[in-house]
């Protein structure tokens, strides 16, 4: 068999192997474009553009969908889902979305005070402070400074030099938690002996000194089931949203054999 002939043979062999690959023989090549599909398509552009498209429009909304359905299936031929995390993550979601529909958006009131009791803690409104203050740039002498603001207070002077702060002046029904998140723990230590009405300082915090005045505090309240029934509605729909999808989960998991790199089980 001379050369030419094997090497025809071999280019032959390859375009058919190519073309088999390309156009597996029992691919199915029909696309359907349903009713559903178009009427929510439709509804989509209404509400984005504020009116219904007209004939023209809706053939070319039909003619994306077609275009959209024909590269997503080249892209699934060519395996282009297999290796993307984003593509992959999105499927993960779609298919837990589908399996939330199937839960009960309406449970019943027994079910909700007995999760409201077993998660009471969660529901507890914590000491909270509404209060403004005077900000003094450690990098600008704050201590000084802010002890020469006291004096001028204390002493019904009204010239403060106060430095300007990038969170603000005034600030209401902060937890003790959350100044400690905005000021530092030392500040927020101070606002449990601080009395109402006056200022006081200079306190410290992360960022330098600062002269406070407390206008209002709320102690700690654990509020009834019925003032916080719709917080309570959501929080038990969420809970069992993810329970739902554990579960799911965990039961296909069962049919599956995971193998983890020897590196990461250490």
């Amino acid at each position: 068999m001379s050369k030419k002939l094997i090497l025809f043979l071999g280019i032959g062999l390859s375009i058919f192997l190519v073309d088999l690959f390309l156009n597996p023989p029992n691919e199915d090549k029909t696309i359907y474009i349903s009713n559903e599909e178009v009427i929510a398509l439709i509804n989509t552009w209404n509400l984005q553009v504020g009116r219904e498209p007209n004939n023209d429009e809706i053939r070319s909304i039909i003619d994306s969908l077609i275009e959209e359905e024909i590269l997503y299936r080249e892209a699934l031929r060519l395996g282009l889902d297999s290796e993307d995390r984003i593509i992959k993550r999105r499927l993960a979601q779609k298919i837990s979305f589908l399996k939330q529909e199937t839960l009960s958006t309406e449970p019943e009131i027994e079910k909700l005070e007995k999760f409201y009791e077993d998660s009471k803690e969660s529901y507890l409104i914590p000491q909270n402070f509404s209060f403004t203050h005077l900000y003094f740039a450690e990098n600008r002498n704050g201590s000084e400074r802010a002890s020469q603001a006291a004096d001028n207070l204390f002493n019904n002077k009204t010239v403060i030099n106060a430095d300007p702060f990038l969170l603000g002046k005034n600030f209401s029904n902060r937890s003790l938690l959350d100044i400690e998140r905005d000021f530092g723990k030392s500040f927020s230590e101070a606002f449990l002996t601080l009395p109402l009405g006056n200022w006081q300082g200079p306190i410290s915090s992360t960022y330098g000194s600062h002269l406070v005045k407390i206008l209002d505090k709320n102690e700690e309240y654990m509020p009834s089931f019925e003032e916080v029934i719709s917080q309570v509605r959501a929080d038990f729909l969420l809970n069992q949203r993810d329970m739902q999808i554990k579960n799911f989960v965990d039961e296909l998991k069962a049919n599956y054999q995971v193998i983890i790199s020897p590196s990461f089980t250490q």
